[in-house]
């Protein structure tokens, strides 16, 4: 870690100095095989940890643990030590959040700032949501239609083992988006983070063990997507899968699951259309929209990045927005100052290279950006310059396909009903934004557009208590909310024969 700016963190560099094993039933331990993978630091190019890698022979390891846990010490122990147990973990990650905000930006290249102040209390926050929901799932009592002296009621029950597999981009949030709404619902759950980003997810494993869990009840197991991941998907013990990643993946594991019928919620990709009408205070839109789009380096999946500007300002909407991305400071994520840090992987910084250079052969006019930034500072990083894109059909691969980094589409329009119409002619439905001062405007287009969440006059703003999903090829079920939680239990009818 010779690159990393500032003071380092003494309690990451002692985690990080042995080689990370997986957490099963309890215990940390090897993976079956013994092979070892390396996790990179984004912005330097570093080892920063060696990690166990694990395989299917890892995941029925740890399906056995959930299992015996849920149906042994987990579900005897109650709603109201459930909601401690949440509750203390929450506790454990605040009084340890500098560590993990630290750790997130080593492994993920995620900004100091961001992770410090946005992703590590997000998921404090995540934890007490849910720690409150496990007191309060309740049945209901039914009147039959039929008639006849009986008393009908549903009571919720959890589903049993849940394969929880999370992305890149939001490792501590999407652990614990993943983690917390099951367990308060009673279930057992295996983690399966992603390969690139798994060091959080196993940090947290340490507070999971601290905090008193019973053993077997969370259980952590580290590895490429595709052998865990399949694993996972085809394991007959597991009852239920939780993925968030791309819509191809989602779309094969939704065939793998359907040999065991498992559950499924999938939170897939997008390509969200941001709208700017010229009534619209331009300060707020133009601000909003540029955060919408640059935010952790583009790499989230309801970024708008696809913005359309009505017509009469055009222009200056597109100068403010040129203007804001030569200012920003891309760098070091360990820097406070830094507002956009690396990409995540060498990989990744090629592909959306290429997707800006496919732009210009398309006809595309590069705005500003579109550059690999390699001075001596950021030697060894995956740093893109932010990039903006006009010029564009609807038609235009940029506009079309998910690119996942800092590649802004800015594209006129003149009418509402064909905003509305652009907005929509795409096969995602993740997330839109509006920007207006009229209501009448406003709800027209609320009511109009295919997306799982609009925002009006904000963007990229979250809450625990509103459900997030998707619509069309952007995924099925939704995390937050009653609805997070209630995606994690099955409803069981009881009909008593009084006479």
């Amino acid at each position: 870690m010779s690159k990393t700016l500032g003071a380092p963190n003494q309690n990451v560099i002692t985690f990080l100095f042995d080689t990370k094993k997986m957490f099963i039933n309890g215990e940390w331990v090897p993976s079956v095989s013994g092979k070892i993978y390396e996790s990179l630091n984004p912005a330097t190019g570093e080892v920063i940890a060696k990690i166990y890698e694990g395989d299917k022979e890892d995941v029925d390891l740890a399906v056995r643990a959930a299992r015996a846990a849920y149906i042994g010490t987990w579900s005897a122990t109650s709603p109201a030590d459930r909601s401690k147990l949440l509750h203390k973990l929450a506790d454990l990650l605040e009084s340890h959040s500098e560590d993990f905000a630290y750790l997130e930006t080593l492994d993920g290249g995620n900004s100091i700032n961001l992770t410090r102040h946005g992703f590590v209390p997000g998921a404090v926050a995540h934890l007490r949501y849910y720690a409150g929901w496990a007191t309060k799932l309740t049945g209901q009592t039914i009147p039959l239609t039929s008639g006849g002296n009986f008393h009908a009621y549903t009571q919720r029950e959890p589903l049993g083992v849940c394969g929880q597999i999370t992305p890149w981009n939001y490792p501590l949030l999407g652990t614990v988006w993943k983690l917390a709404a099951p367990l308060a619902a009673g279930n057992t759950v295996i983690l399966k983070p992603s390969q690139q980003t798994s060091l959080t997810t196993l940090l947290l494993g340490e507070l999971i063990q601290e905090a008193g869990f019973p053993n077997g009840v969370v259980n952590i197991v580290t590895g490429s997507g595709r052998s865990i991941g399949e694993a996972i998907t085809s394991h007959p013990g597991i009852d239920k899968i939780g993925f968030t990643g791309s819509t191809e993946v989602g779309k094969g594991i939704m065939k793998k699951s359907a040999d065991t019928l498992k559950k499924i919620t999938l939170e897939l990709g997008g390509k969200s259309p941001n709208i700017i009408f010229a009534d619209a205070d331009l300060d707020k839109a133009i601000q909003g929209a540029f955060m919408g789009m640059f935010t952790n380096q583009g790499q989230i999946c309801v970024a708008g990045t696809r913005l359309y500007v009505e017509k009469q300002v055009f222009k200056q909407v597109t100068d403010r927005l040129v203007e804001m991305a030569q200012k920003m400071k891309v760098g070091n994520p360990l820097d406070p100052t830094t507002q956009m840090g690396p990409l995540i992987s060498k990989e990744h910084l090629q592909t959306v290279k290429k997707y800006i250079e496919i732009a210009r052969q398309e006809g595309a006019t590069v705005l500003t950006g579109g550059n690999i930034l390699q001075d001596d500072n950021l030697a060894g990083g995956n740093y893109l310059e932010p990039t903006i894109l006009t010029d564009l059909e609807e038609y235009c691969t940029a506009v079309k396909e998910e690119i996942f980094g800092p590649v802004l589409c800015v594209m006129p329009f003149e009418h509402i009903e064909e905003v509305i119409e652009r907005a929509n002619l795409t096969e995602y439905g993740l997330a839109a934004g509006v920007w207006t001062q009229s209501l009448t405007t406003a709800h027209k287009v609320i009511n109009a557009l295919e997306a799982g969440t609009v925002w009006v006059n904000t963007y990229l703003k979250s809450d625990n208590g509103l459900p997030f999903g998707g619509f069309k090829q952007s995924g099925i079920g939704a995390e937050m909310g009653y609805q997070g939680i209630e995606a994690y239990t099955k409803t069981k009818s009881v009909l008593i024969n009084l006479n």
